[in-house]
């Protein structure tokens, strides 16, 4: 019997040869021998393709279980790594043994039984890949669900530790997101007086940054009737440049105005902030030994000084955009009164009171070098009346009621 496997011919005897067929048996026998001989020397180069077959098997019966699979992405990860590997093709020589000489008769014997085993092989070999592909499939879709899971987990965890870095402060103390979302309690204290002190320092420097941050001009679209000097207009382009004035984001500018054109003469009322915009806080502390956030309050006498230049500031930017940005020179004098909606202390009614009151001319304001005043020295030299306590929200009379 004449076979040939992956380009190795050779014969097999016949089982009923006759006594005069011994040479033809045993030129068989041979030729299996040597069949055997070439199939195992040829083994080798099989060796590299089936210890990565084994070694993922291994790894995935040992390691990377399903069950341990279904507990940790990462190990759902590497099972799915070595289910990428795919089964070698079997080949012949898988499934012969090195063939000892003094066993040359039973070399057709041997042979015949690994080309049995190798047709067997061939034959579960695309059953057994097709079982791989679908686990390798199913782990994948493992794979989503647990990391899905995992990630619901960690924002649970997160959650919690949010919560429980929140009870730590007053509870009357706002936490911006950028604050919550920090890692400890540390950092959030870090960054919560970093921000007040921040904010106190732009309301120290309102003017001076107000000056060197001025409008750009370039992007004013000039209505037709300011052009013409129309009294509405006028008041509209002045409204809109004083509330476009940039200005810290806890100062929310807004202004109603009225334009006389018989005497030039821009009256202005300015909402001023409230007393909120000086952080009443002065610092925070985290005690770690009691895991609790204490603050310091910021002495009155501060708060008021502060408040007091901060709306000084505002009237003094106010009064530059507005002669600055008059760029047809239709105003001649601005009265600007600047009030404040809030609750009187004594009733909790609402109240609307006065703080500043001014008047000053084009020209007087024109030979004032804002850049080295002090803006509250500078609105008594324009003679401004201004709240003994602004504070305390005691009012002046404001100018042309």
């Amino acid at each position: 019997m004449r076979l040939s496997f992956e380009g190795i011919d050779f014969t097999l005897p016949g089982e009923n040869m006759g006594r005069f067929d011994r040479g033809r048996q045993r030129e068989a026998e041979l030729e299996a021998y040597q069949a055997l001989w070439n199939l195992w020397r040829s083994f080798p180069r099989t060796v590299a393709n089936d210890n990565n077959w084994k070694s993922a098997c291994s790894m995935l019966q040992t390691y990377y279980t399903v069950a341990k699979a279904r507990q940790n992405s990462e190990v759902c990860a590497m099972r799915i790594r070595y289910l990428e590997v795919s089964e070698p093709l079997p080949r012949l020589a898988d499934f012969v043994q090195a063939p000892p000489y003094c066993r040359v008769p039973d070399a057709p014997r041997q042979l015949a039984q690994a080309c049995h085993e190798y047709r067997l092989a061939r034959q579960r070999h695309p059953q057994r890949e097709q079982q791989r592909l679908k686990e390798l499939e199913t782990t994948r879709t493992l794979y989503a669900a647990v990391k899905a899971a995992e990630a619901r987990a960690r924002a649970a965890e997160i959650a919690r530790r949010r919560e429980w870095q929140r009870s730590r402060w007053p509870k009357d103390v706002d936490l911006e997101s950028e604050i919550y979302n920090l890692d400890s309690v540390s950092a959030q204290v870090d960054l919560k007086n970093a921000k007040i002190e921040s904010r106190v320092q732009a309301l120290a420097d309102l003017l001076r940054n107000g000056l060197q941050n001025p409008m750009d001009v370039s992007e004013f679209d000039l209505t037709a009737s300011y052009r013409a000097g129309d009294p509405a207009g006028i008041a509209a382009h002045v409204e809109w440049v004083l509330t476009a004035t940039p200005l810290p984001r806890c100062i929310d500018p807004k202004a109603a105005v009225e334009y006389s054109p018989d005497s030039r003469r821009l009256v202005v009322e300015y909402e001023l902030p409230g007393l909120d915009v000086v952080p009443k806080v002065k610092s925070y502390r985290y005690v770690k030994s009691r895991q609790t956030v204490v603050e310091t309050a910021r002495p009155a006498s501060q708060v008021k000084a502060l408040y007091a230049s901060t709306i000084a500031q505002l009237a003094l930017l106010s009064l530059a955009a507005i002669f600055e940005l008059d760029s047809e020179r239709h105003i001649d004098v601005v009265v600007f009164n600047g009030v404040i909606d809030t609750l009187d202390p004594h009733s909790g009614q609402p109240i609307r009171p006065c703080l500043i009151a001014v008047r000053v001319s084009r020209d007087t304001f024109a030979e004032i070098n804002l850049e080295d005043v002090d803006p509250s020295s500078c609105l008594k030299d324009l003679s401004a009346t201004m709240s003994r306590n602004p504070t305390k929200f005691v009012p002046v009379r404001p100018l042309l009621e």
